[in-house]
């Protein structure tokens, strides 16, 4: 179908890719390309900033990206899994689109154009310190080598806590900040940079009570109904608050840097996270706390109007194109993501372009966690009224076997180790508990339909409702229409996932379980 004729009859919202080209025209006359700081934080849901309105966390930081630039309250990410979520920042491509590189301890194969090597290759300076792309195989010929760039991860540091107990084994040692500003220093002045900052927090393992220990209240912690309420939910959900905020002073003092040699008007700050909390019903699922992520833009005169508030629905692909674009690079043609010009030039908040009123997510395999390494393959479109999902294999256990088959994370193996699934795995006696237990880890049905306006934490299925049932229709044309403009072999019954190999390191793996990837290759 030509690419015009079908946004206008399915109504995606998506444009060529010349739209927007005023983002950058003035500035490029001046020869003023400006500079890239990408900041990516590791399994953090949208809500938990302060500027979205978590009353506990405090992101001083994010807030000021937010009040000096553009905060979007409806971004999504492409795949709630780490690999395949970076993949399509990377590319620009919704993860479906890229082999391989659509999975955990996939590949990403160099055919696949990714905006840091195209902006190096066009004078900018690049590098990455923390977690790049990744867990995926990076070894051979056929992948890309430094996705971020070069690695600036020298200098290290850590945390103190209150009463002088230094050092935390769930905080990395990865003085970001520093070595970020070893970039900087390092770096040619006469050309721009392009620099990711990928944090590995608040990915798990946590410290247990690190958050209280830095005072963070989990007393008036806000748990979401899927989880328990008790005192251990509350301290581990501290604790993964006390690393976003982590992830937040590093930020702080990259800002810092950049305003000390004079950079920071003229710098693109992107701050976002790869997929939601580390929690049952979040990261490895299509639901809001899975997929729906902070996002927050600040450029200075770039964005004329700032402060502003965007409800526009944002997918991670829109990111590639937009900086692209900003850096006055042309954007490949395989990049599905639509620039965010016309956004952060707007002086409207709320809904500033009516057409991006939706988002697809979906994902495939994460950890190996059923028979064989089987996927849970699964697609959203996500509205401001509704989230439909639909599950293509309901049989299979979507958040992986009850056994123990992957022996990091335990049974149910899509689902981090942490104390709340023990609880919840534990803890089935009430009602109740085995209500929640099954809304995290049971079998779902092939269709999932919600009413996020009447119920956001998406627990109530309406899929077989009848007063829904032209809504769950529409929703379900429209989401295939995009799969099949974009080409997911899903869509044409296609499951080349199936087959691709699980590229792990063995130090991960141990007795009996060696045998079940033996013939994955060392």
């Amino acid at each position: 179908m030509d690419r015009r004729k079908f946004i206008q009859t399915a109504g995606i919202g998506l444009l060529a890719a010349s739209a927007g080209l005023s983002f950058n025209c003035s500035r490029m006359a001046r020869g003023d390309r400006p500079n890239i700081l990408f900041c990516i934080s590791d399994d953090q849901s949208w809500i938990h900033t302060s500027s979205t309105g978590d009353p506990v966390v405090k992101t001083p930081n994010f807030d000021r990206v937010s009040r000096e630039g553009v905060l979007f309250t409806h971004a999504y990410v492409s795949s709630p899994s780490c690999a395949p979520s970076r993949a399509a920042i990377l590319t620009g491509q919704n993860f479906w689109q890229l082999e391989e590189g659509g999975l955990l301890f996939g590949r990403l194969a160099k055919k696949f154009p990714i905006f840091p090597k195209i902006l190096e290759g066009r004078g900018y300076d690049i590098g990455h310190t923390g977690k790049g792309f990744g867990p995926a195989e990076q070894r051979f010929n056929h992948t890309h080598k430094d996705p971020c760039g070069p690695a600036f991860n020298e200098r290290e540091t850590a945390p103190v806590y209150k009463g002088g107990k230094i050092g935390d084994p769930g905080i990395s040692s990865t003085d970001y900040a520093a070595n970020f500003t070893a970039f900087l220093r390092q770096r040619d002045r006469r050309r721009p940079f392009c620099f990711w900052y990928g944090s590995h927090e608040p990915h798990r393992p946590f410290t247990n009570r690190s958050g209280s220990d830095m005072g963070t209240h989990h007393a008036a912690l806000q748990v979401p109904p899927f989880l328990p309420d008790n005192e251990e939910v509350r301290h581990d959900l501290s604790d993964y608050l006390y690393e976003v905020e982590w992830f937040d002073q590093h930020l702080g003092r990259m800002i810092e840097a950049l305003e000390e040699i004079g950079e920071l008007e003229n710098t693109i700050i992107v701050v976002t996270s790869d997929n939601g909390m580390p929690f049952p019903r979040g990261k490895a699922t299509l639901y809001d706390y899975g997929v729906r992520v902070p996002l927050a833009v600040r450029w200075g005169s770039g964005i004329p109007f700032p402060g502003r508030v965007v409800k526009d629905f944002v997918s991670h692909i829109d990111l590639a194109p937009t900086l692209l674009q900003a850096a006055g690079v042309m954007v490949p043609d395989d990049m599905n993501g639509r620039s965010l010009s016309n956004v952060l030039e707007s002086e409207l908040s709320d809904q500033v372009e009516p057409t991006r009123d939706m988002a697809v997510t979906g994902i495939e395999r994460h950890v190996w966690s059923r028979q064989d390494g089987m996927p849970y393959p699964s697609r959203a479109i996500h509205t401001r009224d509704y989230t439909y999902i639909r599950n293509y294999e309901p049989e299979r256990w979507p958040m992986g076997d009850p056994q123990n088959v992957f022996p990091p994370v335990g049974p149910y193996g899509d689902v981090d180790d942490s104390p709340t699934k023990r609880i919840m795995l534990s803890d089935r006696d009430s009602t109740e508990a085995e209500e929640r237990f099954q809304a995290s880890f049971g079998k779902r049905p092939a269709e999932e339909l919600y009413a996020t306006d009447v119920d956001p934490f998406q627990l109530n299925n309406l899929a077989a409702d009848e007063a829904h049932a032209r809504s769950r229709e529409l929703l379900r044309k429209r989401m295939e229409g995009y799969q099949k403009w974009t080409k997911d072999p899903r869509a044409y019954g296609q499951a080349p996932w199936d087959d691709y190999p699980f590229y792990l390191d063995r130090k991960y793996l141990k007795g009996e379980y060696l045998t079940e990837f033996d013939k994955l290759g060392d």
